[in-house]
């Protein structure tokens, strides 16, 4: 059951830019999901922790220097602003791409975290487990998260490669449609 918001987001700029703060956390709650989606539209879930936090900065910057006399709506203007945001750090990635290749032994092992990670990414990770049956869920977590070899995976689960490779290729299906605009 969704919560009755007692304001419109124009109201809730209008107290922003007014100074009231705590209204951002109305904002926050309505455009998580929205920030989600555009992360995974753009490919860019392995980054989802650095840029929710990020997506989060450009909502309160647009909250704050938002205009309507514009005619557009803030959802356009949010998005157009997160968008431009994401384009910009996928082409600072390609151009840091030759840096991966001369260092990637220092990047592969240090592409696991030893420390825990944010509540964000749990969230994340719960909301594709509600779209995944069990074994697709364990899989993708198997492959995708912890990096592990198909052998090994096949071993732990105790099924076939080929069920390994269908089951991740249908859990990706399923993360990308859910994720779609």
């Amino acid at each position: 059951m969704k919560k009755h918001q007692p304001f419109n987001d124009y109201e809730i700029i209008a107290l922003m830019q007014e100074g009231h703060e705590e209204c951002f956390t109305l904002m926050v709650d309505k455009y998580s999901r929205f920030i989600s989606k555009k992360i995974h539209k753009f490919n860019l879930a392995y980054m989802y922790d650095d840029l929710y936090q990020e997506g989060l900065i450009i909502l309160h910057k647009s909250l704050v220097s938002f205009n309507p006399s514009f005619n557009k709506t803030f959802t356009r203007f949010f998005e157009m602003n997160f968008e431009r945001h994401l384009i910009s750090t996928i082409r600072t990635l390609k151009g840091r791409k030759h840096a991966q290749v001369i260092h990637y032994n220092e990047i592969k092992s240090n592409n696991h975290r030893i420390h825990e990670n944010s509540a964000y990414y749990y969230a994340h990770l719960n909301e594709i487990k509600n779209i995944l049956t069990e074994l697709e869920y364990r899989v993708y977590i198997l492959r995708e998260v912890k990096n592990c070899a198909v052998d090994f995976i096949s071993d732990t689960l105790s099924v076939s490669t080929k069920v390994i490779y269908n089951s991740l290729h249908r859990a990706k299906a399923k993360i990308r449609v859910h994720f779609k605009d």
